[in-house]
């Protein structure tokens, strides 16, 4: 399906050019699935021009939401009310006209479906005027930048040339590994799309250097934590004691399941589970334990994750190694669950998953010796500094998230996105 469509508007922009793109940009705010940024890719291959090509897409961005919020006011609102009540769709009003902004700017910069942003400014009636701010600052900035990478790296039939494919992916990764929304689905979705021109045996290895680099954020955020963690494994080796009450040995304790899972089923998981049917699949799933966990949660106050727990946290994690389940959303769900807050249960988490990239990325390195496909330096390289950026941005900013609000909202985006890959397979 998505191929069929992919060739419908590389056929549109080939035909009619400017106009093309005009029409399924409109389209794409309110009800076309495939993103504009996959039209910059044939536009620009088939000679439109950078300016010209912002100029059009900006007019058909506006004209496009505005449609979409339209319809929303006009058609899903009364809807709703029917179905729902005034009273209930009056509070959703009141909460969207005060936040929606920002889910308009959060939607237009991520990959959430944005005709479902659009169709629900209108439906709770955001004001009109904050809503095309909104569609301006999130949208535009992405588009600005994806016609722009299109047009200095467009080569042949890839979207990005090799470099830019590593930066994004090495993006994408220390985002995604402790934003709870999958990395290895994500990079998975990415690598499919950009059609990096590199072997899918390579890729394996080198999404295994990305967590390098979030291995060494995590170092780097919390070492006063691990400056503890080594001096409590000093004072156990030097009394040759195990104090199964500190830190060292609960995320010990919690690291095993996966290590056992990735010895006996990582190879197998590799092979079959990296198809974008299982991964869409598992994002529904954890979209709705993020709600779960999120009842359950309301009223925790347990700052100490006990050695029962990280054990149980450590099995929720061996989970993590399926493309698609989050290790830090899983993690991070189950210690919540279990009665922790949710800053402990992040905490725990981060440091918890640090010990088992350290792991996978010791036994990447024994395979290496094996003959194992490797990546060029140069792609390894960016791939990991871009990764080790973007790992710190994302590990301060769920850290103060998580303060205030659950996961729900990271559930409801994979709940979408799960559903939007299905729907097009």
């Amino acid at each position: 399906m998505i191929h069929a469509l992919s060739t419908f508007v590389e056929t549109v922009i080939l035909q009619y050019g400017y106009l093309g793109i005009f029409s399924l940009t409109a389209l794409e705010q309110f009800i076309f699935p495939i993103p504009v940024d996959v039209f910059f890719g044939f536009s620009i291959e088939h000679g439109l021009v950078y300016k010209n090509l912002m100029v059009v897409v900006l007019i058909a961005t506006v004209i496009g939401a505005s449609i979409g919020y339209f319809l929303g006011k006009y058609l899903g609102h009364p809807a709703l009310e029917w179905l729902v009540g005034k009273t209930k769709v009056a509070k959703g009003e009141a909460y969207i006209k005060k936040w929606g902004i920002w889910g308009v700017i959060l939607a237009g910069m991520t990959p959430i479906p944005f005709k479902v942003v659009t169709w629900t400014a209108g439906i709770f009636e955001m004001p009109f005027g904050r809503f095309i701010i909104g569609v301006l600052i999130g949208r535009m900035p992405r588009y600005f930048l994806t016609a722009y990478a299109g047009a200095k790296f467009f080569e042949s039939k890839f979207y990005a040339s090799t470099d830019m494919s590593a930066l994004i992916l090495g993006s994408l990764q220390g985002m995604t590994e402790f934003l709870p929304i999958s990395s290895s689905g994500h990079l998975v979705l990415m690598e499919h799309f950009l059609k990096v021109p590199i072997p899918a045996s390579q890729l394996i290895t080198f999404d295994i250097f990305l967590h390098g680099g979030s291995l060494i954020a995590i170092i780097l955020y919390f070492w006063k934590d691990w400056v503890h963690v080594l001096k409590e494994l000093w004072l156990m080796i030097k009394n040759r004691h195990l104090n199964t009450n500190s830190l060292a040995f609960k995320l010990a304790a919690g690291t095993i399941p996966a290590i056992i899972a990735g010895l006996a089923f990582g190879g197998a998981i590799s092979d079959n589970m990296r198809r974008l049917n299982s991964i869409a699949i598992f994002f529904i799933i954890i979209g709705v334990i993020y709600f779960y966990a999120a009842w359950r949660g309301k009223k925790n106050h347990q700052e100490t994750v006990g050695l029962k727990k990280s054990i149980m946290i450590g099995v929720a994690q061996a989970f993590a190694l399926i493309p698609g389940i989050s290790r830090a959303g899983i993690t991070i769900a189950t210690g919540v669950t279990l009665g922790l807050k949710r800053e402990a249960a992040a905490k725990f988490s981060f440091m918890l998953g640090g010990i088992a990239i350290l792991a996978a990325n010791v036994y990447a390195l024994l395979s290496l010796k094996n003959g194992a496909p490797l990546p060029d330096l140069s792609f390894i390289l960016l791939g990991t500094l871009s990764s080790f950026g973007a790992s710190l941005v994302a590990i301060y900013l769920l850290l103060k998230f998580l303060q205030k609000y659950t996961m729900r909202a990271f559930g409801i985006y994979l709940i979408l996105a799960g559903s939007l890959i299905l729907s097009f397979l």
